[in-house]
Formats: structure tokens, C-alpha cells, sequence
């Protein structure tokens, strides 16, 4: 019976927990890095024939278009001042930092501005 009772309360524990997920783990797309901050956009930054490009994607991983979106990317280095640029827009779903030259430990943040007004922000760690 108490075999019984263990059985029944493992199989009800994984069909409860089974499908919890981390929350804001997502892989990169583009072969960059992906940045952490809010929930709702999800931001890769990706070093591409010298010029580091953001992508902006839906919490489902759909690309955003850019046209309507602003942002900046500041760059901010232990060894050197604060650096920070408008992202512009360089294709439909693909903002560019112009001028930006990250080393390796730099942390980038995004801050990007949806339509609708709201700012959402990403922090990432440079590592390409």
C-alpha cells in the first residue's frame, strides 16, 4: 500500500512539474549573445563583419521590425569610458551600433523603445 501511495505521488509530481521551463532561457538565433533583462523582447547581440548588430525578437522568438522601435546601446568597459550610440535600423528586423568596438568582458546594454512608448532594456557580457 505504501508502495502504492509513493507511486501514485511521483507520477502526479511529474505531470504537475514536468513542464516548467526557465523562464527567459533562449537560444541564439544568430550566433551571438543573448542579453538578460525584460521578459517581454528578447535581444541578441552579434559582432558581424565589424559591426556589432542587435536583433530584437518577441518573448516567442518572432523578429521585430524595426521601423517603429528606437534604441540605444551603451558600452561599458572597465579599462574605459561609457560609449553610447543610437542603434540604427540596418535591415527590417536588425538594428547596427555604429562605431561600437567591443573587447572581450565589456558589457552591452540595450535599451529599446517599443511603439506603444513602453522602454525595455537588455545587459549582456561581450564574449566573441
Amino acid at each position: 500500500m505504501k508502495l502504492l501511495a509513493v507511486v501514485i505521488a511521483s507520477v502526479l509530481n511529474l505531470t504537475a512539474f514536468g513542464n516548467a521551463y526557465a523562464h527567459g532561457d533562449h537560444p541564439s538565433t544568430h550566433g551571438g549573445t543573448v542579453g538578460r533583462g525584460d521578459d517581454a523582447i528578447v535581444i541578441e547581440f552579434v559582432m558581424e563583419n565589424g559591426i556589432l548588430n542587435v536583433y530584437v525578437h518577441d518573448e516567442e522568438g518572432k523578429p521585430l521590425a524595426t521601423k517603429n522601435i528606437t534604441g540605444t546601446l551603451t558600452l561599458i568597459s572597465p579599462q574605459r569610458p561609457a560609449q553610447e550610440v543610437k542603434l540604427v535600423s540596418a535591415s527590417p528586423d536588425k538594428f547596427a551600433a555604429p562605431g561600437v568596438k567591443p573587447a572581450q568582458g565589456d558589457r552591452m546594454r540595450a535599451r529599446i523603445k517599443l511603439p506603444t512608448g513602453e522602454e525595455l532594456e537588455s545587459v549582456a557580457l561581450f564574449t566573441q
